[in-house]
């Protein structure tokens, strides 16, 4: 279905030719997604009606008016990573906002900086780093958006012991309602700058983003202040070697270990002390025990050797129970006092430094990707790509529960041979706001051009979401449509809540609800 020629004109009239397009070249570019293949069969998700490239707030709202009175949907995407920043159905627009990608303020003394949508993560950090400042950056990457991270979207990322979840990140807001109407949350609301998120009076950030966040169901954020952390290294960080082995000089500011413990239980009760104690800096199962081999190798071979190698040889059981932790400091007191803490929470649980991964090469690789979220290109390059299942946002101890079951549902299907063998365990997660709660969410990798793998990493992503429900384990990062109608009756019916504020937000149904919540159908229908 193509739009009416009138209504591409007047689009086209608010962005400017240059800045619009129905050319499917230029769809299918937009349709082509990571995990597509799970909803289609194909690596291409919905083609779009069209793809607009607003530049300001200004333009976002006449676009959402056009569509409110014309019966267009549309659907906003920062640095669109997923299937669920694409299109559902026919006759909706992609809102594209690449053009918006400035740093707008960076508030040294207040620690906040003020970011349009597209500013991905390693921008900010680049610059932050500069002021002896930090962001929360995502697991998913620094290639990601900031905005998105902290408004719309699910949060999760290795610093979060430091630097807390996304949705605790988030300050005032500039938000394009459905209708059209700009809403100016938090301190900006009252005119009074960026550096406050919610008040005075009732808050509007859970209706705005929850846990996971609307994922583009609910309007445009166009800006948003985020917090801002102290940073113990140098305004400037130098890199080492080659990608994918490329590593950074650890600073005298930090300490780089890997972990190892008896058992879960001991690993649990240690992540819980180390939170207790307000130690660390990153923290958390960074490289699960099949990724451990990942991290000095070059290629997916020889991955593959390696991982044949440390198994054969017993390696692996010294992984099993690993976390990573990087202790940080603006001091050498305090850092020789976090030092002194740490030692002292692993003799009582039982921990050791795994001494083989302290080689100062491989520390300095950890250092680097951790520090700049980039360990997700890791698994990119060893399989192509990659699945994740449970993962809830929980006590320590829930997710903890969820690794184990998670590890053993896998066997099962890594032993018929529908996912690859990497061990059983590639529980990826940590403790955040200093063990307040945790995730950890299991990584499969298959074949997608396979029809029998994607079959069952398909069957296994949906039989681990079910399990959740029937063990009491969270409701599982995977975003799926029909997510809410699946876990809100186990969760305070918030499935009904969400679909109450979206009729109230959005009576027209404009933005495209297909990831965040269905509409309620008409009886007979």
């Amino acid at each position: 279905m193509a739009l009416r020629g009138n209504v591409y004109r007047i689009l086209e009239d608010i962005v400017g030719p240059q800045n619009i397009s129905e050319e499917p070249v230029i769809l299918d570019t937009y349709a082509f997604q990571w995990l597509a293949e799970t909803i289609s069969g194909t690596k291409f998700c919905t083609r779009p009606e069209a793809v607009l490239l607003p530049g300001n707030v200004e333009e976002v709202q006449a676009i959402i008016k056009a569509c409110n009175r014309y019966g267009i949907r549309y659907k906003a995407f920062s640095t669109g990573w997923g299937p669920w920043n694409t299109v559902e159905g026919e006759g909706v627009l992609q809102l594209d906002l690449r053009r918006m990608n400035r740093i707008l303020e960076i508030d040294e003394k207040n620690m906040y900086a003020v970011v349009e949508p597209y500013v991905i993560g390693s921008q900010l950090q680049v610059e932050a780093m500069r002021k002896g400042l930090n962001c929360h950056l995502i697991g998913a990457g620094a290639n990601t958006s900031i905005l998105a991270s902290a408004t719309s979207m699910a949060g999760y990322g290795l610093t979060g012991i430091f630097t807390g979840y996304s949705n605790c990140n988030v300050l005032a807001v500039e938000w394009v309602l459905p209708d059209g109407e700009v809403l100016r949350l938090g301190s900006l609301g009252s005119g009074a700058g960026w550096f406050g998120g919610d008040g005075p009076g009732p808050s509007l950030r859970g209706v705005m983003r929850g846990m996971i966040g609307a994922l583009g169901g609910l309007g445009v954020f166009t800006k948003c202040g985020v917090k801002l952390y102290p940073w113990y290294g140098p305004p400037t960080t130098p890199i080492e070697g080659i990608h994918p082995l490329d590593g950074m000089p650890i600073p005298e500011s930090f300490r780089v270990h890997s972990l190892t413990f008896p058992s879960w239980e001991a690993l649990a009760d240690a992540v819980y002390r180390i939170g207790e104690a307000e130690i660390g800096y990153v923290m958390g199962r960074a490289l699960p025990p099949g990724l451990i081999p990942a991290l000095n190798v070059g290629s997916a071979t020889e991955y593959a050797q390696m991982l044949q190698l440390v198994s054969t040889e017993g390696m692996m059981d010294e992984f099993k129970y690993a976390i990573q932790i990087f202790l940080g400091a603006n001091s050498a007191r305090e850092l020789e006092y976090q030092e002194r803490a740490l030692e002292e929470i692993l003799s009582e649980s039982g921990g050791k430094i795994i001494l083989m991964l302290e080689e100062q090469s491989v520390k300095n690789i950890l250092f680097r990707h951790l520090i700049k979220s980039e360990g997700i290109s890791r698994v990119f390059q060893l399989a192509g790509t990659f699945a994740t299942s449970l993962g809830a946002g929980t006590s320590w101890d829930a997710a903890v529960a969820s690794s184990k079951f998670g590890e053993q549902l896998k066997r099962k299907y890594i032993e018929r041979g529908a996912i690859a063998d990497d061990g059983g365990d590639l529980a990826w997660g940590g403790a955040y706001q200093h063990g307040r709660f945790g995730h950890l969410e299991e990584i499969i990798m298959y074949d997608f051009q396979d029809a029998d793998s994607l079959k069952g990493a398909d069957e296994y992503v949906e039989e681990s979401a079910q399990a959740t429900i029937e063990k009491s384990l969270g409701q599982p990062i995977s975003i799926v449509r029909g997510m809410a109608e699946h876990f809100g009756p186990t969760s305070c019916d918030y499935h009904i809540w969400m679909r109450r504020i979206k009729k109230a937000f959005d009576p027209n149904i404009t933005a495209d609800p297909s990831f965040y919540i269905e509409p309620e159908q008409p009886p007979g229908k």
